[in-house]
């Protein structure tokens, strides 16, 4: 049975790979370094640290493999042997983002071991965001131990610059899919950069699609928010991603359809959020 290893790395990474001996794919395998964040049947992210002083890197690894003939037939179209692989998928959205100016970690590498076409093994290698703060955690835990003047400030400010940033990206006309707080990531506290993760689901929507991917990502954002914000403060939200100083009626069809899918995840995205750093301990 004829199998490949195929390792992508982005430009100006090649020798500090290369220096960790990290140069296939079954290397990743083979040697388990750094702390494990979190682990799966199937996955695996790993929290590695190289190079000393000055030239110190955060990296975060994920990894990928098969246990069962059946994960292979569930992602036949998505990677698993027809289309673009999961972790193809990411290093380029990833790419994308950052090209376009928007945040998101810089992707280091992706690898794939495929035996007879199929894939078997896959990693991501990104670099990690300085002093990484979940989005969901900042909000749960950060803003409302702020004095009460302050926390308003920053209420607003989260708002309006996270509206501005969702709106750029979807000016792109990307829809990320998974557009949950979880998967932005501050710099500590700062409000400065959102660094989007986990976009292996992310693409740019065909021209009909625009209503209802954008309505996707919104609803993303919205489901627990009612907990933690504010209508007010959700109404001033879209107003600033839309551009808009009053509702218009595409405006009102529009939130129409993001609460209609925000209802179904209220539940489970609250108790997420409840939950939120309990698996990142």
């Amino acid at each position: 049975m004829r199998c490949t290893d195929k390792l992508v790395i982005a430009p100006g990474w090649e020798s500090l790979l290369r220096a960790q001996q990290w140069d296939r794919v079954r290397s990743f395998f083979e040697i388990t370094p750094g702390a494990a964040v979190t682990r799966s049947g199937s996955t695996e992210v790993r929290r590695l640290t190289v190079g000393e002083g000055p030239n110190r890197r955060i990296l975060f690894l994920k990894k990928y493999w098969v246990n069962r003939p059946a994960q292979l037939w569930r992602g036949l179209f998505r990677g698993t042997f027809f289309g673009r692989s999961k972790v193809r998928r990411e290093y380029e959205n990833l790419a994308r983002l950052r090209r376009w100016g928007l945040d998101a970690p810089p992707p280091v590498a992706y690898g794939e071991e495929r035996c007879a076409r199929w894939l078997l093994r896959s990693l991501l290698l990104s670099e990690g965001v300085p002093d990484p703060r979940p989005l969901d955690l900042f909000i749960r835990d950060d803003l409302p131990a702020l004095p009460p003047a302050q926390q308003r400030h920053r209420r607003r400010e989260l708002i309006l610059r996270l509206a501005d940033y969702t709106r750029r990206l979807h000016d792109h006309r990307f829809v990320h899919h998974d557009y949950f707080w979880r998967n932005i990531i501050l710099t500590g506290q700062s409000l400065d950069h959102f660094h989007l993760i986990d976009a292996h689901k992310g693409r740019c929507w065909r021209p009909w699609e625009a209503n209802r991917c954008r309505a996707k990502d919104l609803a993303a954002l919205d489901a627990p928010a009612p907990r933690f914000f504010r209508r007010t403060e959700r109404l001033r939200f879209f107003l600033a991603y839309s551009g808009h100083a009053r509702l218009t009626v595409a405006d009102k069809q529009l939130i129409r359809g993001v609460l209609g899918q925000a209802g179904p995840l209220r539940g489970p995205q609250l108790q997420r959020v409840r939950d939120a750093g309990l698996s990142r301990t």
